[in-house]
């Protein structure tokens, strides 16, 4: 009997055991709220440089309310994918390192928009999780039979791609930008923020090669201070033009919304498909 008992003891004791590793495995993956309801200090990936040149890698958040889905659903913010995350952001993240949303609330807004938008993608994927879970349902339509699909993924299946250390990268193009002063050739070129990206948006729609144009203009600087107009850069070669967007895509980096490897239930296609910022949220 005594034995018996010693069992018994001993298989609860191992069965607690269990059932505290898989409470430190679910921690792991799910964020832990303080009592009022924000989780803090999660590291940002590349982090957001103030005017004074200090560095705040952490951002705090809180979970969407109903106030937040009414300012989201408004039509020019549903239109604006890169606007709608920003406002996401600017709503529910309540501090960005030692940055507190409630002592800066004149300038929060521009704060948020003032951080790369890899960052800003994520801290909005950050939230989109807290509030309404890891499962995402979207439609999207066939390409080759063109049925109307619907669609379940989870956020685990999304890559994050890091921060690559560089918030800004030199360039020298083959042909040059041309003006009165000459032909220009090397320079900087900064990774887009939430405001450059809030432009370039809506004109992407309307002309893609516009809004490239816009926002090569944007952020690029040449070495010798060349004034960068529009007209400019819309004068480039193709070549030229290549050059800077592929730098841009080689140095992008935040959360991958693209899904691989869906079958469309009517003809059997193999799908690859991207959620975007409004089927997400």
């Amino acid at each position: 009997m005594a034995l018996k008992k010693a069992a018994t003891n001993e298989l609860s004791k191992v069965s607690e055991e269990i059932e505290r590793e898989n409470l430190r495995k679910i921690d792991l993956d799910t964020p832990v709220e303080d009592e009022d309801g924000i989780v803090r200090d999660v590291p940002l990936l590349a982090g957001y440089v103030d005017k004074d040149g200090n560095l705040h890698d952490t951002f705090s958040y809180r979970e969407m309310n109903g106030r937040d889905e009414e300012a989201l659903v408004k039509a020019d913010i549903r239109a604006n994918g890169a606007k709608l995350v920003d406002t996401l952001c600017e709503r529910c993240v309540v501090a960005i390192g030692t940055l507190r949303k409630e002592d800066h609330k004149t300038e929060w807004g521009k704060i948020i928009r003032d951080m790369l938008g890899g960052d800003l993608d994520y801290m909005a994927f950050k939230i989109r999780e807290l509030s309404k879970g890891k499962e995402v349902e979207f439609t999207h339509t066939c390409p080759n039979c063109g049925q109307k699909l619907y669609s379940i993924v989870n956020t685990d299946e999304f890559h994050i791609e890091p921060f690559k250390d560089l918030r800004e990268v030199t360039f020298e193009l083959a042909r040059g930008y041309k003006d009165k002063a000459g032909v220009h050739k090397t320079g900087i070129l900064r990774l887009p923020t939430g405001l450059d990206r809030e432009l370039m948006t809506p004109l992407y729609r309307k002309n893609p090669s516009t809004a490239i144009t816009t926002l090569l203009t944007r952020c690029i600087t040449f070495d010798d201070a060349t004034h960068v107009s529009q007209s400019g850069i819309s004068d480039l070669t193709l070549r030229d033009r290549d050059i800077l967007e592929k730098l841009l895509q080689e140095n992008a980096f935040g959360v991958d919304t693209k899904v691989e490897g869906l079958v469309c239930d009517n003809c059997g296609t193999m799908i690859d498909s991207d959620l975007g910022q409004t089927s997400f949220f």
